[in-house]
């Protein structure tokens, strides 16, 4: 069934834009589909005039020269561009990922190692703190050296209790009375003592006497030969019970002598700190006894203050030449009197 008309006419259809482009052209009359020469076309439709179909051919090749170097052309992107640009954003994209989360992670490690060194930073400075103060040095060495002395003591104590038992059945045997026990202490126990002397003499100062360490050695062999001979004696020198009976007399001898190398190695350290703790510098009074001495020697020297059949200087002269108060003059007078004793001991 054909569509309604209106005047006899059919109503226009409705046209999108690409036929409204088109709409001139399709306007325009077409050529003739036989000969292309337009003295043909013009001989075959006597209406069509040759001008005409010219300034048709004209515009539109205007048209197309004006529209076929638009940079739109060459620059309007395809399906498979779009798609191959799509492909590398996403590449890029997962690429810039890894990348903050490496550079994420390379924060994080630099943060623990600045917390790290930080905290080494300040032990350092704590310790230096403490190398360059005499009385923080001294606490810390002294510390460690009280630390250290413990230890061999303490050998010494589970190895009386260990020997002990050793002496009792080699001396008086298994079932001998309990006297037997405290045979090999009494060796151990003034071995302790020992020790300890040596520890008091380094803690203040002074030298280990060597009788000590002929002391200790003695000690120690006999600890070592009541432990070995009597056992062996009652129940034979075998080669297994001899070694097992020898090493604790050994790892006492170990501890003692462990013991007079920390005594060798501290006390130095502790008299330098000790003299370093000492004050270097005068005091005050100290310092104008010093001038005031060197100007009376100088007036003693010139005549203008006399000197007792004794050789001391009048303290009221000094008194009275230099203008001082009595202490300060007896201070003059006693610093000559001990300056001259000292140069002539006499």
């Amino acid at each position: 069934m054909s569509a309604p008309t209106t005047n006899g006419h059919r109503p226009e259809q409705p046209q999108d834009w690409p036929a409204a482009l088109v709409a001139p052209a399709a306007a325009q009359p077409t050529e003739p589909s036989g000969p292309s020469d337009e003295a043909d076309l013009v001989d075959l439709d006597p209406s069509v005039d040759e001008v005409q179909v010219l300034g048709w051919q004209v515009e539109q090749a205007r048209g197309v020269v004006a529209l076929q170097d638009d940079p739109a052309l060459h620059e309007a992107r395809s399906e498979r561009e779009r798609r191959a640009d799509r492909r590398v954003t996403e590449r890029i994209r997962t690429a810039q990922r890894g990348e903050r989360r490496r550079t994420g992670l390379a924060d994080v490690a630099g943060a623990r190692r600045d917390r790290k060194e930080a905290r080494w930073i300040e032990r350092a400075r704590t310790s230096k703190d403490r190398l360059l103060n005499p009385n923080r040095r001294l606490a810390a060495t002294y510390r460690r050296y009280v630390a250290l002395s413990t230890v061999p003591p303490t050998l010494i104590g589970f190895g009386v209790v260990f020997m002990s038992t050793i002496v009792h059945d080699g001396v008086v045997g298994v079932d001998g009375p309990w006297i037997g026990y405290l045979i090999e202490p009494m060796a151990s126990v003034l071995l302790v003592v020992s020790l300890l002397v040596g520890f008091t003499a380094v803690q203040n100062n002074h030298k280990v006497p060597r009788g000590l360490y002929v002391l200790d050695a003695g000690l120690a062999l006999a600890s070592l030969l009541l432990t070995v001979v009597p056992w062996g004696l009652r129940y034979g020198f075998d080669l297994g019970s001899t070694l097992a009976h020898t090493l604790p007399s050994l790892l006492v001898v170990a501890a003692v002598v462990v013991q007079h190398l920390l005594h060798w190695v501290f006390r130095p350290i502790f008299a330098e700190l000790y003299e370093e703790l000492q004050p270097s510098r005068l005091n005050e009074q100290t310092a104008d006894t010093v001038v005031l001495y060197e100007r009376t020697r100088r007036a003693i020297d010139d005549q203008q203050i006399p000197l007792s059949a004794a050789g001391s200087p009048s303290r009221e002269a000094i008194r009275k030449r230099f203008g001082v108060g009595k202490v300060r003059s007896q201070l003059a007078g006693d610093a000559y009197e001990l300056v001259q004793r000292s140069l002539d001991p006499r």
